[in-house]
């Protein structure tokens, strides 16, 4: 009787192990919930959950994102020093001439001619910085890659970025959200590899939720413009230059993707990676160890503290006029994105 009721036992134990959710499981049910919610609210109110995603989480992700960089820099750089001088210098140079066109044109939009020739060359010199960084990366770590192939990419988007300067420009807003998904993989890969391929699953499943979105909203009329922040927020979506898309599909699509973007750097980053994770600061080797930049680390920590409740305190006051401030000064985090992505290839 006492062996029945012990196998008993083990069935009912092994059966509620069956059941329970593993980490990948549960990181891939939440994952897609959570997008579906918001393919469905960014759907039905666009211009509302751009304004909330936006004001909520724009300088928060910003400081999380350096947050991450600074606990992956190395205290001394050694044979990486030309890969971070030449990133450091191409994210300044590239930022600064960015703020120079967006100042003498008073908007970073897509609406002159000056701005075409402008994107050209900037496109250019980013590629250009993107090869020269790559090829930096391949020499340090003596890694084999494909140079003959991805030398031929960089030559076909250089052609592109002349040809049609704009929509590459268009395009860099829509890729740029996708950067961040790429940081989660290779960050997966590093700490959760049980775990990348519930990641694979979730990443297959944005561009189908993307079709649903763009099936249900293709023919839907343009948003208002009635007010200069509708019309920006139209415009940065690139409603001008794509004008028989509609204008509700074009903004929702590119809020879903910013809205995955801020999930991916605020939550998820931090879940598989303990290093991430924003209170532990004694993980940063430039701020934790004497030998390391712990004075200068501690003030631009806190130089992006006050920048982010400034950025709260002007969305509540000003939120059009803050929101162009943003997104011109944002270009600094996309391109700060850049070098350690390649530095984790």
């Amino acid at each position: 009787m006492k062996t029945m009721v012990s196998s008993n036992e083990v069935a009912h134990g092994n059966d509620a192990a069956g059941l329970r959710l593993d980490g990948a499981t549960l990181f891939a049910a939440t994952f897609l919930g959570c997008a579906v919610v918001a393919a469905v609210a960014i759907g039905s109110f666009p211009l509302q959950a751009s304004i909330a995603t936006i004001f909520l989480f724009a300088g928060l992700h910003n400081w999380f994102e350096f947050r991450y960089f600074v606990g992956r820099m190395p205290l001394r750089w050694g044979r990486s020093t030309p890969f971070y001088s030449v990133a450091i210098g191409g994210v300044l140079t590239l930022a600064g001439l960015y703020w120079v066109a967006y100042a003498a044109s008073g908007n970073w939009l897509w609406s002159n001619d000056e701005w075409s020739l402008f994107a050209s060359v900037w496109n250019t010199l980013l590629i250009a910085w993107l090869v020269a960084l790559y090829c930096l990366r391949k020499r340090n770590a003596k890694v084999e890659h494909p140079w003959l192939l991805y030398l031929s990419v960089a030559l076909l988007l250089t052609s592109l970025t002349w040809f049609a300067p704009l929509y590459c420009s268009l395009a860099l807003v829509f890729i740029h959200p996708f950067i961040a998904m790429w940081f989660l993989e290779r960050q997966i890969r590093r700490t959760k590899k049980e775990w990348l391929r519930a990641y694979h699953l979730c990443m297959a499943a944005v561009p189908l939720m993307l079709l649903v979105l763009a099936a249900c909203l293709s023919r839907q009329p343009n948003l208002p413009e009635d007010s200069q922040l509708f019309w920006k927020i139209s415009q940065h979506a690139g409603s001008q230059l794509l004008p028989h898309i509609s204008s509700h599909l074009l903004v929702a699509t590119h809020v879903f993707l910013e809205t995955i973007h801020y999930f991916v750097w605020l939550l998820l980053i931090p879940l598989v990676d303990r290093r991430s994770i924003p209170w532990r600061f004694s993980e940063i080797p430039l701020l934790s160890n004497r030998r390391g930049l712990p004075k200068l680390v501690a003030t631009v920590f806190s130089v992006g503290t006050l920048a982010a409740l400034a950025l709260w305190i002007g969305f509540t006051v000003d939120y059009s006029t803050t929101r162009d401030i943003y997104f011109a000064a944002a270009i600094l985090h996309v391109l700060a994105e850049f070098p350690f992505l390649i530095k984790m290839l």
